[in-house]
Formats: structure tokens, C-alpha cells, sequence
């Protein structure tokens, strides 16, 4: 298996007023790193993709399939989520039948695992704090300005923020050969008070989808 790694890093930053507020908070990143089979992918490539997300519940589900059919449809992918293909259909399709429905409509499945989510915290490189204000490079901030909220300041003069991350592995497969052709890791995170799950998982989709296209899968 050819082993292709690559990482981009993507920035979602909002306007600030203040420079060293937007040095400190930064941008949401995402960092991806895949695999294929190149061997194994068709000339045509793959054109019709199911899409099937796993370990989320059943509140948060639906909208992050909805966000990785909807990024695949943009590189011009006929992508359908997983539930919706079974939509109208007898309740009572056994498991068998449901993959013979994936196999007869569609090039390939794209499983994509959270393998976590929620919320850590991270050290701010090069700044720091005497108690009164926050230190970072050449800018300052007093201790009670607004963007300060936004920082938690340790006894030792260390600064953390705190951080929502998105880690996703995706397998996607052939469903004629039913062999995995192509996988992937994705890390996406930004300030949990500047960023949401769905936001996450927009940038995680589209840094999915751009790789499949470099790995020549789609």
C-alpha cells in the first residue's frame, strides 16, 4: 500500500480588534494523514459514495452526514447518506438486503468513526502572565479586557486556552471488491468558544475530500 502523507492546516480566524487577541486565540487547524490502495482504485474512480457515520448519537448524526455529503457533492460526488438511502423502504430490511442495496447503487462506502471529540486545553506558546496582565511577544493584554474571558491563567504565569477537537478515521471501500482502498486520520480543533462540533466537522470533510481527490480516489 502506498502510504501518502500529508498534513495542510486550514484557518477559520475571526476579525479582532486587537493584535495580540489574535495572536493568542489563533485558528481552528486541521491536520490529515491517508493511505491507499492505489492499485485497488478503478480508472473511473469512485463517482457514487454512501456515506455512514459511526459513534455519534442520534442528535448530533444526521447534520455531520449531511456536512460530509454535502463538502462531496461540491467535487461533484453523488453522495448520499447512509439513513437516507434506506428512507421509504420496509423498516424491517435485514442486513443483507441493506448492503445489497449499497453494492447495486454505489462505486463505494465511506465510513467515517469519531474516534473522539470534546473539549481539552492547550499551553499558549510565548505568553505568559504576571498576574495583572498577559504577555505575548510584542503586545499585551490587561487581565479583565473581554479577550481575557477566553484564557484560563495559571498560579505559575502560564497561559492555557481551552480547545474543542474532532478526531475522525475514515475507511472508504470498494463495494464491488468490498476491499478498503483508502483511509484516513483527521485532527480538527479550535477555541471552544470560538468554534462548534459542526464547524469542526465542516473542516474535516472538506480536508477528507481534498485528499481523496490528491490520492486520485475520486
Amino acid at each position: 500500500m502506498q502510504i501518502v502523507r500529508a498534513a495542510t492546516r486550514r484557518a477559520i480566524c475571526r476579525g479582532f480588534a486587537v493584535m495580540v487577541a489574535v495572536l493568542l486565540l489563533g485558528c481552528a487547524t486541521s491536520e490529515t494523514r491517508s493511505a491507499v490502495s492505489a492499485s485497488d482504485v478503478p480508472a473511473s474512480k469512485y463517482k457514487k459514495i454512501a456515506v455512514f457515520i459511526e459513534n455519534l448519537d442520534e442528535v448530533e448524526r444526521p447534520a455531520a452526514e449531511q456536512i460530509v455529503s454535502s463538502t462531496l457533492h461540491e467535487m461533484g460526488i453523488d453522495a448520499v447518506s447512509g439513513p437516507a438511502i434506506f428512507d421509504g423502504r420496509s423498516p424491517g430490511l435485514s442486513e443483507a438486503a441493506k448492503a445489497s442495496i449499497v453494492q447495486s447503487n454505489f462505486d463505494a462506502v465511506l465510513y467515517l468513526k469519531v474516534a473522539e471529540k470534546g473539549l481539552s486545553e492547550e499551553r499558549v506558546e510565548n505568553a505568559s502572565s504576571d498576574g495583572q496582565t498577559i504577555v505575548y511577544n510584542f503586545g499585551i493584554l490587561h487581565l479583565g479586557h473581554n479577550w481575557t474571558d477566553l484564557y484560563d491563567v495559571r498560579p505559575d504565569g502560564s497561559v492555557y486556552q481551552p480547545i474543542m477537537v474532532l478526531k475522525t478515521n475514515v475507511d472508504l471501500q470498494d463495494t464491488k471488491t468490498a476491499k478498503i482502498v483508502w483511509q484516513s486520520e483527521t485532527i480538527s480543533s479550535g477555541h471552544a468558544r470560538l468554534t462548534n462540533m459542526n464547524v469542526l466537522f465542516g473542516q474535516a470533510a472538506k480536508q477528507i475530500a481534498d485528499k481523496m481527490r490528491q490520492d486520485q480516489a475520486i
